[in-house]
């Protein structure tokens, strides 16, 4: 019987639809958002976060798909203490992250909550999520899986080459004009 933990049980649970909204609120809306009300602006111009992530937000709603018509969850994913590990692994990622931000991108509130809730939140998504999409995904939601995935570890090459990572930078390098001076946590 499934004794389904985490993550696995949210997506279980909630409706879909639910799913989707908190998502598209936490990892897309909130950025723009975020940075018109601390810097005077609205934007997100790194492709792996304003495209890719839409794609991880897709194998989420895959799996919370499959999780609604009864998928088996295999034995190791419902422990607590493996969702703990992969949570423990994550933030250590996502610290170690924040610190590059603080360093490479100038410690902009909107990129410290990237670096701490929306990439540990769509790691830990993704690594818990897509054993079960592939033991229980039809062939089309495995293909789309990976597809999704790939297309998102392609982006972020693209935003280093073309130096998207430090978005204001790369704004202003492009002619934007900030009304408010560059605010940083830590500046």
């Amino acid at each position: 019987m499934n004794q389904f933990v985490g993550g696995i049980y949210v997506l279980a649970t909630l409706p879909i639809w639910a799913t989707a909204g908190i998502l598209f609120t936490i990892v897309l809306l909130a950025l723009p958002v975020g940075r018109e009300i601390t810097e005077g602006l609205p934007y997100n111009i790194s492709c792996s976060s304003s495209i890719g992530d839409v794609g991880l937000i897709v194998v989420t709603l895959i799996a919370a798909t499959i999780l609604h018509r009864g998928a088996h969850v295999p034995e190791w994913l419902q422990s607590d203490s493996v969702h703990l590990i992969i949570l423990c692994v994550i933030m250590m990622f996502g610290g170690f992250g924040c610190a590059l931000t603080l360093k490479s991108r100038g410690g902009k509130v909107m990129d410290i909550y990237h670096d701490i809730i929306i990439f540990p939140l769509l790691t830990y998504l993704v690594i818990t999520l897509v054993p079960i999409i592939f033991i229980n995904g039809t062939k089309i939601e495995v293909a789309a899986t990976v597809g999704f995935i790939l297309f998102w570890f392609g982006l972020v090459p693209f935003d280093v080459r073309h130096k998207r990572i430090n978005q204001r930078e790369w704004l202003e390098d492009h002619g934007v004009i900030f009304k408010n001076p560059k605010q940083s946590l830590f500046r």
